[in-house]
């Protein structure tokens, strides 16, 4: 399998993997959508700033996208891409910020599993 091939089919396993669409990886990383559909295709290469976002977006290794004997680590698939686009945000803040979020998200899990506890609970009367 020459390169573009190669290239082209493991980039766009990486993205599904990770349940993006073009237009997702295309706003994260700032790539044209229009760009990353002919990297998929085989009809171009990135350069090396367009590599490096891929591979930081995708959370892979260039050696994945690049090298036959390279093998990809399992990446969770996403199954809310918007929750995705929530924790890139919430990476870039302060942390004070962050940790405020983390504050919330806990008081709302911890809400839930109160209300799973009653639920179950009401069910043994």
């Amino acid at each position: 399998m020459d390169l573009k091939n190669l290239f082209s089919e493991r980039l766009k396993n990486a993205r599904q993997n990770k349940g993006l669409t073009q237009e997702k990886l295309s706003k994260i990383t700032g790539i044209n959508q229009k760009v990353i559909s002919k990297y998929e295709q085989g009809v171009i290469l990135p350069g090396a700033d367009n590599l490096q976002k891929l591979i930081i977006s995708l959370e892979i290794t260039a050696d994945y996208l690049l090298l036959p004997q390279a093998t990809m680590s399992e990446v969770p698939r996403i199954k809310y891409p918007e929750l995705y686009d929530r924790y890139l945000v919430i990476e870039t803040l302060g942390d004070k910020e962050r940790d405020t979020v983390l504050y919330l998200l806990n008081l709302i899990i911890a809400g839930q599993k109160f209300k799973e506890l009653a639920g179950s609970l009401e069910g043994k009367r």
